[in-house]
């Protein structure tokens, strides 16, 4: 992704440069800016820029890589996952690095030295013959544990294993990054808190992990019990989905969603903060397990426009649709919707086009009572919980309503945003959509070969159907597959 919100109170920004902004609480290594200068020092960073070809490097202290050391710069970043404690970044070689908390070795095989507290405060790379050899096309962070997509469509897990989390029928060493069986041809992995999704190329859904939070395909209520496992994983089809293939998923703790290429939003997981969308609580069970689509009570669903991407936070959603507008729903705390209060929504409710300027919305990210946007012109957003500096540091109350992130803050720098595409004008996308990679991404498309997977689209819109606002979805499985053809 281009933004990510990890849970223990820290944000990472993909730039266009390919480097990092981040911002938040650093007790842990989660900002990857190095330990604290020395006692009594701040454990709050405020926005710092790590890497990037066009960006400087600022924030580093104790011993951090200096700006013309570090790796970022040589190998900018495509994309970027955090996580309860630690994070993990591609760059534009398939090379991963990852930094934060490791006391499940959630980081993956990092050296571990005997004088370490169980955290890399500075990112530490994968070695290249990890993941079969394969270059690593897109991480994903859960709770203490860490997937990773390789240019061949297999998965990899290391990290907690407790509810199946990693996919392994047979327990390994959480520090070994493991394939995980079963699972091929995929072309997007989810990371959640103790439950896995991924996305085949196919429109597919697989999950394992923690059932309650896993999608069943025909049973509401049966196998459901809390803390029952699922260890294999286990694939859904169309069907599931109304009919149509999933192109973008994502999930948190409690609850999880997928678009598909018909442009709709579907949710399940734990229903009591309204995060599902589905309406009034009074009708739903307290945990929904089979898939539902995300309506409206009066008129279509987002006021007609297709959805092309969601976040999900600690206990409510972000939801982004072709028309470039935001909406929200779930627990309002700490002003998470951006509505200008604190109540609880349980349908999707937009948030007003000017309060982002009236500029046109193409990323979105949630966290921990906190929600993030980036705009066509790469300006960042935020609103919700500052308690911890994980939005703007200045902000030291809660901000009920988007709140554009201080350009003083980190000079120069736009956030990576996505881009709309069509069959005439092809251009080239990554994990994080990022438009520098036209040039040396190793992904550049040609009308050809891209045919297939837009016959995903023409299944849901029909022949001749629009192609400039497809979504995340559909271009991160045309970057995959072009990808993986080489």
């Amino acid at each position: 992704m281009a933004v990510a919100l990890g849970m223990l109170h820290a944000t990472v920004v993909l730039t266009e440069g390919g480097g990092l902004m981040v911002c938040g609480v650093r007790n842990y290594g989660q900002l990857g800016l190095g330990p604290p200068a020395g006692p009594g020092a701040p454990a709050l960073a405020t926005m710092a820029l790590l890497g990037g070809v066009d960006t400087p490097v600022t924030g580093l202290e104790g011993g951090g890589p200096g700006a013309d050391a570090h790796p970022f710069r040589s190998e900018p970043l495509v994309m970027v996952a955090a996580a309860s404690g630690h994070a993990a970044a591609v760059t534009d070689r398939g090379r991963v690095w990852v930094w934060g908390l490791n006391h499940e070795m959630q980081l993956g095989p990092v050296p571990v030295l005997a004088d370490e507290p169980g955290y890399k405060t500075t990112p530490s790379p994968w070695d290249s013959s990890v993941c079969g050899g394969s270059p690593v096309v897109m991480v994903a962070c859960g709770m203490s544990f860490t997937l990773a997509l390789t240019r061949a469509g297999h998965v990899w897990s290391c990290g907690r294993a407790s509810h199946g989390q990693t996919g392994q029928a047979v327990p390994v060493a959480p520090r070994v990054l493991s394939q995980v069986p079963g699972v091929r041809d995929m072309a997007m992995v989810v990371a959640a808190g103790h439950y896995s999704l991924a996305v085949a190329r196919d429109g597919r859904l697989w999950s394992w992990g923690l059932c309650i939070q896993c999608p069943c395909e025909n049973d509401e209520h049966g196998g459901g019990q809390w803390r029952q496992t699922q260890h294999i994983p286990r694939v859904l089809g169309w069907a599931v989905f109304g009919g149509s293939p999933v192109l973008f998923a994502v999930a948190n703790a409690n609850h999880a969603a997928a678009v598909t290429a018909a442009g709709e939003l579907w949710t399940w997981g734990q229903a009591a903060c309204g995060c599902l969308g589905l309406g009034a609580l009074a009708a739903l069970p307290d945990v929904v397990r089979v898939p539902r689509r995300v309506g409206a009570p009066a008129g279509p669903p987002f006021a007609g426009a297709a959805v092309l991407m969601a976040a999900c936070g600690d206990r409510h959603t972000v939801v982004l649709t072709d028309s470039g507008a935001v909406w929200t729903c779930g627990l309002g705390s700490a002003g998470a919707l951006g509505h200008g209060g604190l109540q609880m929504h349980v349908v999707p409710t937009r948030i007003p086009q000017d309060r982002f300027g009236d500029s046109r919305i193409v990323c979105v990210a949630a966290g921990w009572e906190g929600s993030m946007a980036v705009t066509a012109a790469g300006v960042l957003y935020s609103w919700g919980s500052g308690a911890f500096g994980q939005g703007d540091p200045a902000a030291e109350a809660p901000v009920l309503q988007p709140t554009a992130v201080a350009a003083t803050l980190a000079p120069g720098a736009r956030a990576a945003r996505t881009c709309a595409v069509s069959r005439a004008h092809m251009l080239a996308f990554s994990m994080g959509l990022h438009p520098r990679l036209g040039s040396d991404g190793g992904c550049a498309l040609a009308c050809a070969s891209a045919d297939t997977l837009f016959r995903i689209g023409e299944a849901a819109q029909g022949p001749g159907g629009a192609y400039a606002h497809m979504g995340e979805g559909l271009l991160r499985l045309l970057a995959v597959r072009l990808r993986a053809e080489g």
